[in-house]
């Protein structure tokens, strides 16, 4: 018996599969930090606007909370910009994107895709063992011999995360109008696809 190595790398294109919206919402609250950021009146808005377009409350995020004043004093009325992240599938975002246009004060810094790795990479390490196979198959009967088993295999993968980010004032929301704002209408479907690349390395079982 002998082995016999093959190494395959692999890159597929993967899609999306939803978005963290990274926003600011200028407001003014006197509590500060973590979940009590969703009591300024202009948070609470939001999420009730977000809620009847079908984003619950739990994908609404207060990742910090920053007093807009140089005065160290804790007034009873403070202007303070909050921000926030916003999970939104790829179905939900254009509505999402169209809801912030509406609101006054709100600004987009990020867009960050996400994507299912794991599941993505189970198709794709699927594809580099056939190919793998196939090469030693070759090899093998090249060589006189034939492939009779895996003595060994390991896999990796890795992925680059995209993020679009703005400019400050590029994406900043200002706007009178409070009806309810339609879908941001791009003309094209709003998504993100980026490569997932696999290395596979495989000891095959040769017959003597």
């Amino acid at each position: 018996m002998g082995l016999l190595r093959i190494t395959v790398d692999h890159t597929v294109r993967v899609t999306a599969s939803s978005a963290r919206v990274h926003i600011r919402v200028r407001g003014s609250s006197t509590i500060f930090g973590g979940l009590a950021g969703r009591k300024a009146a202009e948070v609470r808005d939001l999420v009730a606007d977000l809620a009847g377009r079908g984003v619950p409350e739990d994908a609404i995020e207060v990742t910090g909370v920053h007093i807009a004043t140089g005065d160290v004093k804790l007034l009873k009325s403070q202007a303070v910009d909050i921000a926030l992240v916003v999970r939104a599938t790829a179905d939900q975002l254009p509505d999402v994107l169209g809801a912030l246009s509406e609101r006054p004060g709100v600004t987009v810094d990020e867009l960050e895709w996400v994507y299912e790795q794991f599941e993505a990479s189970i198709p794709a390490t699927a594809e580099a063992m056939a190919m793998a196979r196939r090469k030693a198959d070759a090899v093998a009967a090249a060589a006189g011999l034939e492939v009779t088993g895996i003595a060994n295999a390991s896999d990796s993968w890795s992925m680059p995360t995209p993020r679009v980010e703005f400019a400050s004032d590029q994406m900043m929301f200002a706007a009178s109008a409070r009806a309810a704002a339609p879908p941001l209408d791009l003309g094209l479907d709003l998504n993100a696809t980026t490569e997932l690349s696999v290395h596979l390395s495989v000891d095959f079982d040769l017959s003597s």
